[in-house]
């Protein structure tokens, strides 16, 4: 596995060029499946990449997933006050999206693995698609340009509105002159 946060900027990239996805299922969905390597690393339980890193753990990881999500906009909600709405069909899709991604990403770096499992026992169907630094480097770069473009967004996003708030009388800048003028 690359090391498990690399997999967050899949995540964070693809939230940014969709922003309709739900960010709290895909970003969940790219990492819970190193739970079972962490287990494994731990206390040797099941295996570094097993059968959690097939099409058996993405059925098995989806409804979790989803429910991590509603249970974070829950939290979320009670802590700002503000209501969020939970759409199950988009965040379920959202986590999907995630669990492949990490099943794509680990299996063509561990020959170990069984990507199809339940449906074929074979190991290594995606070996050697990309190297272990291709992985990396695309995790990486897919966070950093992931962020930008989120911070562009917000940028223009702010700009846009402080512009129809300025245009609309709302929102008035300070301006020293007027206020000197206005003393004398």
């Amino acid at each position: 596995m690359p090391f498990t946060p690399f997999h967050l900027g899949f995540g964070v990239f693809i939230f940014a060029i969709c922003p309709f996805i739900d960010i709290t299922a895909i970003l969940i969905g790219t990492i819970i499946i190193d739970i079972e390597g962490v287990l494994y690393l731990l206390f040797k339980i099941g295996a570094l990449h097993g059968y959690s890193h097939s099409l058996l753990g993405v059925m098995i990881y989806l409804i979790p997933c989803t429910f991590f999500s509603w249970i974070f906009y829950k939290l979320l909600a009670r802590m700002t006050k503000i209501e969020f709405r939970f759409n199950w069909i988009l965040s379920g899709i959202s986590s999907l999206i995630g669990l492949i991604s990490h099943i794509i990403f680990d299996g063509s770096l561990y020959p170990e693995m069984m990507s199809l499992y339940p449906f074929s026992k074979v190991q290594g169907h995606l070996i050697g698609i990309m190297s272990y630094q291709t992985v990396i480097i695309i995790l990486i770069s897919m966070f950093a340009v992931g962020v930008l473009i989120i911070a562009v967004k917000s940028l223009l996003r702010f700009k846009f509105e402080k512009n129809i708030l300025l245009s609309y009388n709302l929102l008035k800048p300070l301006n020293i002159e007027d206020s000197i003028h206005t003393e004398s």
